[in-house]
């Protein structure tokens, strides 16, 4: 029988995924809303920073280091 501690979960990956995930919600959003022609480059910083939220929030909950 091993006596294997429970990893600690890391706190900041939580808060920052929750922001990244916001945040990039918030400017797909933004940018959904405006009539430029020029926001190619705002969908691709959103979705990155949507992704990263969900890569950020999934290392929390499998407690990954």
């Amino acid at each position: 029988m091993e006596n294997s501690v429970p990893q600690k979960r890391n706190i900041w990956h939580l808060v920052l995924g929750i922001l990244f995930f916001i945040y990039g919600c918030y400017k797909l959003y933004s940018n959904t809303t405006t009539t430029e022609d020029e926001t190619t480059f705002g969908y691709v910083i959103a979705i990155g920073f949507i992704a990263f939220g969900i890569y950020d929030l999934y290392k929390y909950y499998k407690g990954m280091k």
